[in-house]
C-alpha cells in the first residue's frame, strides 16, 4: 500500500479513529515519547480547550504545582 493510498484510507475514518490510528503509528515509531504522544492526542481529540487549560492540565500531570494562595499574593505586590 503506497502512503498516498494510507492517507486516503485515514481520511476516510471518523476523528476518533484517525487519532488512534495517529497514536498507534507515533507509539510504534518513537516509543519512548509515550507522554507526548499521549498528550497530542488528547489535544487533538478535544481542539476547543485552550492552550493556557492544557498547559495547567500538564503541568498538573508533571507535579509542577503552585500555591494559588501564594501567587495571589505576588500578584497583589506593588
Amino acid at each position: 500500500m503506497s502512503a498516498q493510498e494510507v492517507s486516503e484510507q485515514l481520511e476516510a475514518l471518523p476523528a476518533a479513529q484517525r487519532v488512534e490510528v495517529l497514536k498507534r503509528a507515533l507509539a510504534g515509531l518513537c516509543p519512548q515519547s509515550s507522554k507526548a504522544i499521549e498528550r497530542l492526542c488528547r489535544r487533538l481529540e478535544n481542539p476547543d480547550i485552550p492552550e493556557d487549560v492544557w498547559r495547567g492540565i500538564e503541568e498538573a500531570e508533571d507535579g509542577r504545582l503552585i500555591d494559588l494562595d501564594e501567587a495571589l499574593t505576588e500578584l497583589d505586590r506593588p
